[in-house]
């Protein structure tokens, strides 16, 4: 897994719903599957109000298939120690991970890029602003779980 800063830095969140496909598009570049230039995916969502992970279930862009995980209700019985081993086991594999996450008022979808002790580090796009957290753990755990969405890459 190859984070380039410069990458993220040049990436930017071209609509106010559309971080999903943002989020997506970044990968994408991490990868090397899309030029720097790749806005197609927020293009034809733009301001999107109902959509969510299912959207890029099963689909497959440019050999990357990715796959929603996770999408129980968030509540004091969700699988949080299975959401977190998941992670783990991609970052392990040297893939990122997309996590939904609730910030102050609003959802935001992050790239998990990282992991430092017991937590994990993600960066996300808040339109030409890169921004990062350092606590998504702490935060899904607070939240009561959320939903993740992952790849693989076809050969």
């Amino acid at each position: 897994m190859n984070f380039d800063k410069s990458i993220i830095d040049n990436h930017e969140q071209k609509y106010q719903l559309s971080c999903i496909p943002s989020a997506v598009e970044m990968v994408l570049k991490l990868l090397g599957k899309v030029g720097i230039d790749y806005y197609d995916l927020q293009e034809s969502w733009k301001n999107k109000a109902n959509g969510n992970f299912s959207d890029f279930d099963g689909k497959t862009i440019k050999n990357i298939t990715f796959q929603k995980l996770f999408g129980n209700q968030r509540c004091p019985n969700f699988p949080l120690q299975n959401l977190f081993i998941k992670i783990d086991e991609e970052l392990n594999s040297d893939r990122f991970v997309i996590i939904s996450l609730a910030l102050n008022t609003s959802w935001h979808m992050f790239v998990v890029y990282d992991k430092f002790g017991d937590e994990y580090k993600a960066f996300t796009k808040n339109w030409k602003e890169t921004q990062y957290i350092n606590n998504v753990k702490e935060t899904v755990e607070r939240m009561q779980g959320t939903d993740i969405l992952v790849y693989i890459i076809n050969k």
